[in-house]
C-alpha cells in the first residue's frame, strides 16, 4: 500500500494503477489484524525458544548454495546447499545426509535441466 499511493487509485469502474495494489494491501492489513489482535488477548503456552543452531545452518546453506553455483555448478552446489542444512539437525547422521544430497542433486538435475531444459552448469569447469 505504500508504494502503491503514488499512483491514481481511480474508481470501481474505472480502475486505476493503484487500485489493485490499494485494494490488495488494504484486505491483507484487514486479515493480519483480525489474526493478530485477538491472539494477543489469549492465554496459552509460552513462545518457545528460539533455536539458533537451525537459522544458522540453513541461512548458510543457502547462501552457500547462492555462491557456489557459479564456480562449482549445480550439482555441487545443490549437493552442498543440503549438507550444510543437514548440519541443523544434530540427530542426522553423515550417511543420512549423503543420501540425500545425493538423491536431491538427482532428483533437482531431473527436474530442472531434463525436464524444464533450463540451461544450467552442471559441473565446473576446469
Amino acid at each position: 500500500m505504500i508504494l502503491a499511493r503514488d499512483y491514481r487509485i481511480g474508481s470501481a469502474a474505472r480502475m486505476g494503477p493503484g487500485y489493485f495494489p490499494m485494494l490488495l494491501g488494504a484486505l491483507l492489513a484487514l486479515l493480519g489484524l483480525t489474526l493478530t489482535v485477538p491472539a494477543l488477548f489469549r492465554d496459552g503456552p509460552a513462545f518457545p525458544r528460539l533455536h539458533l543452531r537451525p537459522l544458522a545452518f540453513v541461512l548458510l546453506g543457502i547462501a552457500a548454495f547462492g555462491v557456489t553455483l557459479e564456480y562449482l555448478g549445480f550439482v555441487l552446489a545443490v549437493a552442498a546447499l543440503v549438507v550444510i542444512g543437514g548440519l541443523a539437525d544434530p540427530d542426522l547422521r553423515p550417511v543420512e545426509i549423503a543420501g540425500v544430497a545425493l538423491f536431491m542433486a538427482v532428483f533437482s538435475v531431473g527436474v530442472f535441466a531434463v525436464l524444464l531444459g533450463m540451461p544450467l552448469t552442471l559441473w565446473p569447469a576446469l
